[in-house]
């Protein structure tokens, strides 16, 4: 029976055992240079720990015999879940599928959390939209400005020709 902070693999009956990811439980130790070492490579990251409260990341390696295995993990803004390794693309997607959703709920709580505080913080989620908004209205104003202006030539034109006929 697997221990709540154990790293665990999915088996091929369904079931999930134990499976040690790093011998090492040294505090100092670190993780990516770990994974990276044992051939794990970054596959995908959705959400961030620091920004939004959660990031899932999902791991790659191949095997000796070239198939692909999978390993993921769940952090928070300080600690993190143990690892989880299924050994295809299908069971990895449905441990996605099953994380996702809190993702996307940290991440919708992190942005109504930023709408609410009084303070603008230089690098806030929400002051980077308004941010990108602005300048990308400055930069496009003259298009814009351009098109409307054929709009009311067009329209001026069409009531012309109306008053005409």
């Amino acid at each position: 029976m697997a221990v709540d902070d154990q790293d665990l693999q999915l088996s091929t009956d369904g079931t999930w055992e134990p499976y040690l990811v790093f011998a090492n439980d040294d505090d100092s130790f670190d993780v990516e240079e770990g994974l990276n070492a044992q051939g794990w490579e970054p596959f995908l990251c959705l959400g961030s720990g620091e920004t939004v409260g959660v990031e899932i990341s999902l791991y790659q390696r191949r095997t000796r015999a070239g198939h692909p295995e999978y390993l993921l993990s769940v952090w928070g803004a300080q600690n993190g879940s143990p690892f989880l390794k299924v050994d295809t693309l299908p069971a990895a997607m449905q441990l996605l599928a099953q994380w996702a959703p809190v993702v996307q709920a940290a991440s919708i709580s992190s942005v109504v959390s930023d709408l609410k505080e009084p303070v603008i913080e230089h690098e806030g989620l929400v002051e980077s939209v308004a941010a990108r908004a602005a300048w990308g209205a400055q930069e496009r104003m003259p298009k814009l400005k351009h098109i409307r202006d054929q709009w009311d030539r067009d329209d001026r034109e069409k009531r012309r020709a109306a008053r005409k006929s």
